[in-house]
């Protein structure tokens, strides 16, 4: 009930509530962890396990190629021990060297024994003689073949006039570089023979190729007027 004073005017006082600032609350649902929330991490995980065949792959594809690396260092270093035994043999063993034939290239520093045949096994021990043509030395035209990639592997550095020796049963033989040409693999005309005392040189071409070499270089030599 309401009280008046006298001269005062009543007033009335309209009833007034008291609010709290509301305070934030966080939807408990966005609280609650679900299995769904990690679906990024397992769509990561899956793009690592997609991958990893590749990286199988690579890994093959690595130990692949240093074993296929590691063999043909074995091969080449195996190769030419053997040809270092050989001209140990020749230096040392008189009986052997009259069986063995030595080529000696000063300008690409190549000094070899060449063994009989054109054979894989030959080759790969050193320079071979083509079986059918004449003995170094002898008149007519000597064949002497090796790879492009290990003891013949420079033979594209001579030139007009250099110097070619051949050792062979005690005597030596100086022959000088005519011809120096490419040929197809088809081209048998190198291998004729011939009214002079020559040497001829075969290995595939292009010498610093990767993979099969399609052509043949060809060095033609002459024995110098001495003869000796």
């Amino acid at each position: 009930m309401p009280v008046s004073l006298p001269g005062v005017k009543c007033m009335q006082v309209l009833r007034t509530t008291v609010t709290r600032p509301r305070r934030f609350t966080q939807d408990r649902t966005r609280l609650i962890l679900k299995a769904g929330s990690w679906r990024p991490c397992e769509i990561h995980i899956r793009s690592k396990l997609l991958a990893s065949p590749r990286q199988i792959v690579a890994y093959v594809l690595i130990i692949a190629g240093a074993t296929l690396c590691t063999g043909v260092l074995g091969t080449y270093s195996w190769m030419y021990l053997k040809q270092r035994a050989l001209l140990k043999q020749w230096n040392t063993e008189f009986a052997t060297r009259q069986n063995l034939t030595k080529l000696s290239i000063p300008r690409i520093e190549l000094e070899d024994v060449v063994l009989e045949g054109v054979g894989a096994r030959s080759l790969m021990l050193g320079p071979g003689h083509l079986q059918g043509s004449v003995e170094p030395g002898a008149v007519g035209n000597a064949v002497i073949a090796g790879h492009r990639d290990t003891f013949f592997r420079r033979i594209h550095s001579l030139r007009y006039g250099d110097h070619i020796y051949v050792l062979r049963d005690g005597r030596q033989f100086h022959y000088i570089v005519r011809v120096r040409k490419i040929v197809a693999p088809t081209d048998l005309s190198v291998l004729r023979p011939s009214q002079d005392t020559e040497l001829t040189l075969i290995t595939c071409y292009p010498t610093h190729a990767i993979g099969p070499a399609g052509r043949r270089l060809i060095v033609v030599a002459k024995l110098a007027a001495s003869g000796i």
